[in-house]
């Protein structure tokens, strides 16, 4: 099977090639599991300090009060729970940014990532866990989230930063084909790095207009 993306030449295609990269990245030394939990606080700790550098505002997200459970998790509605909610695991960190009307906010799922490569073809992508790809999902349903990945090397690659983001709607199945792959037995999703744009591009994109407003309505009919 062969998926091209948008932008030549990342292009991702023969599942052998992906299970050779995985297989020689699984040959490097791996870090305990309290290293690699410190550097994706650290990531998340830094995403918080550039927000403030863009002159928005981040806040990290806490567990339940009372919960021994120490994930954070938030209430959503649920048909299908007698109770008629449910929790639902939160992203990382709320942010909002200077120019969203106050009181609106963004989340974002914060992870430091193992670049993925195959410099034969050009191939540039990371691998996502299925199961926290359905996690954010969930979250935005509710709530617009992105999905920040922080990739030192990327700075050294033109057209790249260091700091991606990439949008959950856009990873929905009706938008993008994305490549589903079996890694050390779990499920996971193969996304090509142009699927991501820069951190900082999120100052530039299109706000939805407030639902609750004095001001005059700027589209339809009055």
């Amino acid at each position: 099977m062969l998926w091209v993306t948008q932008s030549p030449p990342y292009v991702l295609s023969d599942r052998g090639s992906e299970e050779r990269s995985y297989m020689s990245a699984k040959r490097k030394p791996q870090d305990s599991f309290e290293t690699r939990k410190a550097k994706g606080q650290e990531a998340e700790n830094i995403f918080m300090e550039l927000i403030a550098l863009m002159g928005g505002t981040a806040h990290p997200i806490g567990p339940v009060p009372g919960s021994r459970r120490s994930t954070p998790r938030f209430t959503c509605p649920a048909a299908n729970d007698e109770r008629g909610f449910t929790y639902a695991v939160s992203p990382d960190i709320v942010f909002s940014l200077p120019d969203q009307p106050k009181g609106m906010a963004s989340f974002a799922q914060v992870k430091m990532k193992q670049l993925q490569t195959d410099s034969s073809k050009g191939w540039l992508y990371v691998f996502l866990d299925e199961k926290e790809l359905h996690r954010m999902n969930t979250a935005a349903r509710f709530s617009e989230v992105f999905f920040v990945i922080q990739i030192p090397e990327l700075a050294e690659i033109d057209g790249f930063h260091e700091w991606m983001v990439v949008n959950v709607d856009d990873l929905q199945e009706e938008r993008t084909s994305l490549l589903k792959r079996h890694i050390a037995g779990k499920p996971t999703f193969v996304l090509p790095l142009d699927l991501f744009q820069p951190l900082s591009d999120l100052k530039k994109r299109p706000l939805n207009e407030p639902a609750n407003t004095n001001a005059p309505p700027t589209s339809g009919r009055a």
